[in-house]
């Protein structure tokens, strides 16, 4: 037989890569053990800060196994947050996590800190958000109410025109549901279509027609 080429013995007897190569080492992603949380980061975001230490720990010299976790004895509550900063190259802080506490697990990180992209959330910006979300939870159980007490008005009185039941609500002093009613002005508004969506849900009911001169009044029909 003939003999084979210098080329393709050479391609035959070359060695197999092997899991102990680096280029097989080069996984899509790392694994962290950070106080106890597990987390699992791309590489290429690693990679891009390889002089900090996360990059430094996942590098071939540190880091043999890998597809072990790398353990690091710091808060794995802020190592989100130190992620999130490598990634944006900004962070907003929850008010639970102070910048002090940030700043002390970059440096440990070696991270260098850029304090204008670092934002804290504040106290009184909390607060103002619990409001808001206070008075839609309040707004919707009113809504839920008012739908209620029309639902209860049509089924006591269905002697409507072409099946639309006419509700009024009078602003005498006496009616209960009357500022209920009036926060559905104007016409629209997220509390008419809280008010919209319980006819809807709980009662098969509809708004034909709304208006509010005086007194609010609100035409219903069945869905």
């Amino acid at each position: 037989p003939l003999p084979l080429s210098p080329l393709i013995t050479s391609q035959l007897t070359k060695p197999e890569l092997t899991l102990t190569d680096s280029t097989a080492k080069m996984v899509d992603t790392v694994k962290f053990n950070v106080g106890g949380r597990h987390f699992e980061v791309s590489r290429a975001l690693i990679d891009a800060h390889s002089e900090t230490m996360l990059g430094r720990l996942v590098s071939d010299t540190w880091n043999e196994d890998h597809e072990k976790p790398v353990f690091i004895d710091r808060n794995g509550d802020v190592f989100p947050h130190v992620l999130d900063y490598l990634r944006y190259g900004s962070v907003e802080l929850p008010i639970t996590v102070p910048r002090s506490t940030f700043n002390r697990e970059l440096d440990f990180y070696g991270i260098p800190p850029v304090e204008s992209m670092i934002n804290q959330e504040t106290l009184a910006g909390t607060v103002t958000e619990v409001q808001k979300m206070s008075d839609v939870a309040k707004g919707n159980h009113d809504m839920l109410l008012l739908a209620v007490e029309c639902f209860s008005r049509f089924c006591n009185n269905r002697d409507g025109k072409d099946g639309v039941f006419t509700v009024t609500f009078v602003n005498n002093g006496n009616e209960a549901f009357y500022q209920s009613a009036y926060k559905l002005l104007p016409t629209g508004s997220d509390h008419m279509k809280m008010f919209g969506i319980h006819l809807e849900r709980f009662f098969g009911l509809e708004v034909a027609k709304f208006c509010g001169n005086g007194h609010i009044t609100i035409n219903l029909k069945r869905k």
